[in-house]
């Protein structure tokens, strides 16, 4: 127990809350954990023991007893999509987890087919070979007999995989002479030259989903999706890619004046209209930070770059694997190291999707190549790094590149990828956390949502277990401590956000993002972890949820 007090000069007089009464995790340089904590005008203005944090208390202060519960840091989101989880939150859910059968789905699509007016867009996520096993994707054909009067498009639960109806490609204005965007996205064509119904990657979706994405429709919805971080105890998200616009997401932002909670873009070059002269723009709850760029794909399309092969495999040819196959590099070396010199000269950081090992390889010699880049740390993320090799890490260091590690890839789908993706000596070395936090290079944990959940500590747990869905450890030397895990979800998010100084502990002088838990993960058994609840959160010394 940290018994000192860790006290900033109180200008302005008395606290305006205090807590006690339970554990404050600090996640500072030494995990101390605290007995209260005391915060003014959005600030932390004292961390310490109870009698002297107390000691401050005014006539005006609120005392909070935490009654035993946990105070902790906000989670930091370091690599989510609320923009497209609010977008999909507008289609027909055929997800895995709540459809386990292949008849469960297309009952639920037919019965919600028929409620739709005719010529009305249809849409309908979550599709997943994996989390439902017997699952038969149509073609295009069946598609048009489901949905005759309707363009309809049917989305992955991964984002990468699409399939569209007749309708669909019409109304995008999508013919047999459209050529693919290339880089792994295409339309597939049948033996006749006709669409096969599929889609791959959403360069070559783009066009079918821009009645989804009408911001019009997606102000609520967007907002439904902060309010559901809140309640999971994030106080910050990053938002990777295919953002709404930004004034959209700055006004929704907020809360009578108040962060609501606090948004960080990364735009996609087609998004570069939005791009502001310097990165340190707007205001404390939404600020755009850079670029995100996609160096491969995805295991469960193919697209992964890797030095192993895909397996030939029942699951793989569902899922459109070509078995003996590599995936393929989405952007040339020489391009690459361009962009990096380019963006980085301007301030911006780059984000780089990076799953495969031979992607990873490729990733980093290209940031070895463009040699010194401009800007604060961290100048280049690696997002994802799901199969990173030994070097590659160490790799990281050397160039002072940080990792956000995409953990739920084991929980959700490390069976799949251990039986019928990539086999089990290559599942064996996926994402390697613990090797990261012994480099120093500050990794995160992400769920990558809309594809998986976010919550954080189910992210926790899957890092310290390593387990999957049937019980097998994938990599277990790779496990981390309960302290590290929070670590990977606070204080080093804030790093990756440029905001070390701002957030993700509780520390004096930092903004009080903050939240109570019903327990303290630091003591819960790890089969337990997922399973805390967040009763509480402030965000700038407000409180956010229970929403005011």
């Amino acid at each position: 127990m940290c018994a000192t007090l860790m006290l900033g000069a109180c200008q302005d007089g008395s606290p305006d809350v205090i807590f006690h009464g339970g554990p404050v995790l600090t996640v500072n340089a030494r995990d101390d954990v605290a007995q209260a904590l005391a915060m003014r005008d959005g600030i932390i203005t004292a961390v310490g023991s109870e009698r002297d944090v107390l000691a401050t208390k005014g006539a005006r202060t609120e005392v909070v007893n935490l009654q035993g519960k946990t105070l902790m840091p906000g989670f930091v989101g370091a690599h989510e999509h609320p923009s497209i989880t609010a977008v999909f939150n507008g289609a027909i859910d055929l997800s895995g987890f709540r459809h386990r059968t292949n008849a469960e789905v297309w009952a639920t699509l037919r019965r919600e087919v028929a409620k739709v007016p005719k010529g009305q867009w249809i849409y309908a996520g979550g599709l997943d070979a994996i989390l439902t096993p017997d699952l038969k994707i149509p073609h295009r054909k069946e598609l048009d007999a489901i949905a005759p009067d309707n363009p309809m498009v049917l989305v992955s639960q991964t984002l990468h995989s699409f399939w569209a109806n007749s309708k669909a490609f019409e109304a995008a204005g999508i013919t047999p002479n459209t050529p693919d965007p290339g880089a792994g996205s295409f339309y597939e064509r049948d033996a006749h030259g006709g669409f096969s119904g599929f889609v791959a990657e959403t360069r070559a979706a783009a066009p079918l989903l821009k009645e989804l994405k009408s911001p019009w429709k997606l102000y609520n919805r967007y907002v439904a999706v902060l309010d559901d971080l809140l309640a999971n105890g994030f106080t910050s998200v990053a938002s990777l890619g295919y953002n709404v616009p930004p004034v959209l997401a700055r006004v929704a932002a907020s809360r009578k004046g108040s962060p609501r909670i606090r948004q960080y873009f990364y735009l996609i070059e087609d998004e570069l209209q939005y791009l502001p002269d310097t990165p340190d723009n707007g205001n404390d709850h939404f600020r755009v930070l850079g670029l995100k760029l996609w160096h491969d794909g995805s295991p469960y399309t193919g697209s992964m770059y890797t030095s192993f092969p895909y397996l030939d495999s029942p699951l793989g040819r569902t899922l459109g694997i070509q078995g003996g196959t590599h995936g393929s590099a989405m952007i040339a070396p020489d391009a690459l190291v361009d962009k990096l010199r380019q963006y980085s000269a301007k301030g911006w950081q780059v984000a780089i999707h990076s799953q495969g090992d031979a992607s990873n390889r490729a990733v980093l010699a290209a940031v070895d190549k463009a040699g010194s880049l401009a800007g604060p740390a961290p100048v280049v993320r690696v997002e994802h790094g799901v199969f990173m090799p030994r070097e590659s890490v160490e790799q990281l260091a050397r160039l002072k590149v940080t990792p956000s590690f995409h953990v739920h890839h084991i929980k959700y789908y490390g069976d799949a990828l251990a039986n019928s993706i990539v086999g089990l000596a290559a599942a064996q070395q996926t994402l390697p956390v613990r090797s990261a936090f012994a480099q120093g290079v500050q990794p995160t944990l992400h769920a990558d949502s809309p594809m998986f959940p976010p919550k954080g500590f189910s992210l926790m747990q899957t890092a310290m277990n390593r387990a999957t869905g049937l019980g097998l450890l994938l990599n277990q030397p790779e496990s981390i401590t309960a302290q590290q895990a929070l670590r990977a979800m606070t204080v080093h998010g804030a790093y990756q956000l440029r905001l070390q100084d701002k957030t993700g502990s509780l520390e004096v002088g930092k903004w009080a993002d903050l939240q109570i838990v019903d327990r303290n993960p630091y003591t819960t058994p790890v089969p337990e972890l997922d399973r805390l609840r967040t009763e509480a959160v402030w965000v700038g010394g407000k409180r956010q949820y229970p929403a005011p």
